[in-house]
């Protein structure tokens, strides 16, 4: 398993998995998928015996990012988070240690900002990223009602040394 830098030849891998997630996330076609690693604080992928199996994409405050929920934070907690905006690891990949991986490296690079920050789907509920979340000791801030009639937790995990 390596993470390392997203790359354009990674674009197929990564539009198809968020496709497979897109109940969860908001959809993401090649534009703007370039538009948000151009403005990105970190773009990676996890890659498995040369296949890509999972991608995050995070914010940070003072980026041209115009989804809801950063800007959610940006009023909440002004300067101090890092936006973890998305995640997805394969289905055939995942309960591998994947996504814990992901999480403690973007944690390292969340330091300085005092605090992680993401959203989960709330309502309907993402049981099973309701429950990794509540185990990597992210705690619900917030509700935020979308557009599209669906509500997200606004969870945050203080970074503490």
């Amino acid at each position: 398993m390596k993470l390392r830098p997203m790359t354009n030849a990674d674009e197929t891998a990564v539009l198809t998995l968020n496709a497979a997630s897109v109940e969860q996330l908001s959809p993401l076609g090649p534009d703007r998928l370039d538009w948000l690693r151009l403005i990105a604080a970190h773009a990676a992928v996890v890659e498995v015996e040369g296949e890509v199996a999972a991608f995050v994409l995070t914010f940070a405050p003072g980026a041209a990012h115009d989804s809801l929920d950063f800007q959610w934070f940006v009023d909440t907690y002004s300067d101090r988070f890092l936006h973890l905006d998305r995640i997805v690891v394969a289905e055939n990949y995942r309960r591998q240690g994947i996504a814990t991986t992901i999480y403690r490296a973007v944690e390292r690079a969340a330091k300085p900002f005092d605090r992680l920050v993401c959203r989960v789907q709330s309502d309907p509920p993402d049981i099973a990223s309701l429950a990794f979340h509540a185990g990597r000791d992210f705690v619900e801030v917030g509700k935020l009602r979308r557009p599209d009639g669906t509500t997200s937790a606004m969870l945050t995990k203080e970074l503490t040394d």
